[in-house]
């Protein structure tokens, strides 16, 4: 055991690591504290940022299991942070539990600088701009601005495949005195566009172009996923700037320099001044975009390109006949991960799932786009026992190996346990738990609710007893329940209508539309689904009417539940809706 268990335990790493060494101040850069190796995780605690601010913080993991203590094969937590203030700082490292034991990750040490990074023998202000923007006699203007100040386009690459990400810098260069506004940034129609910078406002930087320092601004920085195949002209980013130069008389300069040598009166010499107004725009630069390979596409390809695993995750909690399932299906990698589509999944016989919610978690300041997209599916727990889910798959096509791969995930079993008896609404916890100022009058309510309906049963219990003799009744209305009216029967559903708690309101309507069809038609517990309810009651002559309505409350109660975004009006259509399918259920 200690042979094997041993390696085992060596295998697991802990590490921190940095994208850049050397950053500039406000200049967004990633910290990743990384797992590899681990069975489990857990308490993972990040430290104290001390002069850096916080921009975004997500996970990332390569595992194909359900969960961090199936096996982890590779575990980052991402932040993205920004320095206050230059100077050298240290990066703590990050605690958590792994395999049972605390461990800590390394520090790691940047350098934060004025500007542009890596520049420490620049300093912005040696940049002379007003030697640069003097114009002498013969100095054309023109060339005198070509030279020193124009726009630049920059992209990752000319030619790439459809969805494959590109990264379009429009940069502008000066050397003069000058004040400038973007008239025009780039529309880049054709393309999906992610913005890298979240403004476009920050300080110049400093960069070497043929050997001379100029002042750079970001115009605009994205990536772009082609859509189509096609040549594609990027739009052009356009500026208008009004240059100060001044004219300077060498003539002049040199008599006021001889005077000041013999000690004449040598008057101050005043330069003219000249503001001129240009309009500045980048190159025409064409992107060519090529169709992906037909040669051994999978036929169930939806458009997925560069580099991606799929893990399956279950409810970390037990799961009973008639809960709320939710299923995640999880895309992590990078690549064109904003135009994922979900992934196929062959759910088990009986699962009926609605289209699932997504929820994207990606890293745009790094180039390509990388993070995580997740699909998660709802659905009521079906009958008791082991419904196996099979390995979901996603085809895509790897650009830098230049061929189509297949990540796939884990098959994974979801066990439903036997139905646990609820003694009341999970919801009701929602009004109990709710302001304290209403909590009194809901008790009042609720009293006089169940004294109602405690009249109502003494009633019928009354009544049954006494038809027990009566010979003339017949004995199909011997057996026939109670009947109470749909505004009796949607009270609960009221009251927490005027309180407005949603979870509570939602559940009682459902619970209003099963009571009925149980009693109605004497449905036993194991056939409460919305399949095979539809079915007897158009087996019994219900009309198709009141059972669409039927299906539609329930779908509209089931979807407001789990993703509310519904309002009391909303609400109160629901409830009227729902009385008069419930009278109508009665009727029929």
């Amino acid at each position: 055991m200690c042979f094997f268990i041993q390696p085992l335990q060596a295998q697991v790493k802990f590490y921190t690591l940095v994208s850049e060494s050397a950053i500039a101040v406000r200049e967004p850069f990633q910290v990743q504290y990384i797992v590899e190796g681990a069975a489990d995780i857990k308490s993972f605690n990040l430290p104290r940022f001390n002069d850096f601010e916080i921009e975004q913080t997500f996970d990332y993991s390569t595992s194909t299991s359900t969960g961090f203590a199936g096996g982890v094969s590779s575990y980052s937590k991402i932040i993205i942070l920004a320095a206050t203030k230059k100077g050298k700082f240290t990066i703590p490292g990050a605690t958590a539990v792994i395999n049972g034991k605390t461990m800590r990750s390394n520090p790691v040490h940047v350098s934060v600088q004025q500007g542009a990074p890596g520049l420490n023998h620049i300093n912005p202000d040696d940049i002379d701009l007003g030697a640069n923007s003097q114009l002498r006699p013969g100095e054309n203007i023109q060339d005198k601005i070509d030279k020193n100040f124009f726009l630049r386009v920059e992209p990752s690459k000319t030619t790439c495949y459809v969805g494959e990400p590109l990264m379009v810098v429009y940069k502008a260069y000066s050397r003069l005195d000058a004040n400038s506004q973007v008239m025009r940034r780039p529309s880049l129609t054709g393309f999906s566009v992610m913005e890298m910078v979240d403004a476009y406002d920050g300080k110049p930087e400093v960069e070497k172009v043929n050997g001379q320092w100029f002042y750079t601004n970001l115009i605009r920085k994205v990536q772009l996923f082609p859509l189509q195949e096609g040549n594609y002209v990027l739009d052009p980013a356009e500026i208008e700037s009004v240059i100060h130069f001044v004219k300077v008389d060498e003539a002049a300069s040199k008599r006021n320099a001889f005077n000041k040598l013999f000690n004449r009166n040598a008057g101050p010499l005043m330069p003219a001044a000249l503001d001129y107004r240009t309009v500045l725009r980048t190159k025409p630069l064409t992107i060519t975009v090529k169709p992906l390979p037909v040669n051994n596409q999978p036929p169930d390809f939806s458009g997925a390109v560069g580099k991606f695993s799929v893990a399956v995750k279950l409810p970390a909690t037990p799961v009973h006949k008639g809960d709320l399932v939710k299923i995640q299906v999880s895309i992590s990698g990078s690549g064109n991960l904003s135009l994922l589509t979900a992934p196929v999944v062959q759910w088990p016989a009986g699962v009926d799932t609605a289209e699932p919610s997504v929820k994207e978690n990606v890293n745009k300041y790094v180039f390509p786009l990388s993070g995580s997209k997740t699909f998660e599916y709802s659905f009521a727990a079906p009958d008791t026992g082991s419904f196996i889910i099979p390995a979901v798959h996603l085809p895509y096509y790897d650009p830098v190996e230049k061929k189509y791969k297949i990540a796939s995930s884990d098959s994974v079993t979801l066990h439903v346990l036997p139905g646990m008896k609820k003694t009341s609404p999970r919801g009701n916890e929602g009004i109990l738990s709710g302001a304290s100022a209403i909590q009194p009058q809901f008790y009042w309510f609720a009293i006089v609710v169940v004294i109602i309906i405690a009249c109502i049963i003494f009633q019928v219990v009354g009544k049954g007893k006494k038809t027990e003799t009566a010979k003339t009744i017949p004995a199909e209305e011997k057996e026939a329940p109670a009947k109470r009216s749909a505004a009796e029967i949607m009270v609960p559903a009221k009251l927490a209508l005027e309180y407005e708690n949603k979870q509570v309101f939602y559940h009682e309507v459902q619970e209003a539309l099963w009571n009925v069809v149980a009693l109605k038609y004497h449905v036993l517990p194991s056939q409460m689904n919305k399949y095979h309810v539809t079915e007897l009651l158009d087996e019994k002559g219900v009309a198709a009417s009141t059972i669409r309505s039927f299906s539609a409350v329930l779908d509209e109660c089931e979807w407001a539940l789990y993703a509310p975004v519904t309002d009391k009006n909303d609400m109160t259509e629901l409830l009227v809706k729902a009385e008069q399918t419930v009278d109508e259920l009665q009727k029929a």
